[in-house]
């Protein structure tokens, strides 16, 4: 019974993880969507300013247009590896406050898991008790009465011991 309830609260704890990890994806999702069409505004900039370059061939110096041109885009590179940059470092201090979290919740539920495993100690004199009578050639159902404790009980105690 309370293997299931902690193996529920395990699944629990990891569909809440999946949950939240699946919005956080969405929210980089979003990021990247927007560096991305940055690059893409940025492409389209050049292309643009490469076509007005060409058509005024005449009139403008080559040269001045390159510069301009070099200009904006070392500027908003800068500001696109600013942004990377901060994302990144958001996205590891994240990373890492989720795994201390959830490095403090296992933590718990192995203590709990440990509070568990361990035996009352009426349950091993109840062992005791329930191999001296079968050994004094009582049946189950009469052992179960005598101890007042349940049938199944009972046959588990005797398995675990190899008796039957």
């Amino acid at each position: 019974m309370y293997d299931y309830l902690i193996y529920g609260a395990m699944a629990f704890v990891f569909l809440i993880l999946l949950i939240y990890i699946y919005t956080k994806d969405g929210e980089t999702s979003r990021k990247f969507f927007l560096y991305e069409k940055a690059i893409e505004d940025l492409n389209k900039k050049v292309y643009d300013l490469e076509k007005e370059l060409k058509q005024k061939e005449s009139g403008i110096d080559k040269q001045e247009i390159k510069e301009y041109i070099d200009e904006n885009i070392e500027e908003s590179l800068q500001k696109i590896t600013q942004f990377v940059v901060s994302f990144k470092n958001e996205e590891e201090k994240y990373l890492s406050e989720i795994e201390d979290n959830m490095e403090e919740k296992l933590t718990i539920l192995e203590d709990k898991i440990k509070n568990f495993t361990v035996m009352p100690d009426s349950y091993s004199s109840n062992e005791k008790k329930i191999v001296s009578l079968y050994n004094k050639g009582l049946n189950v159902s009469e052992i179960a009465r005598n101890l007042r404790i349940g049938i199944g009980e009972v046959e588990l105690v005797l398995k675990i011991e190899g008796i039957k």
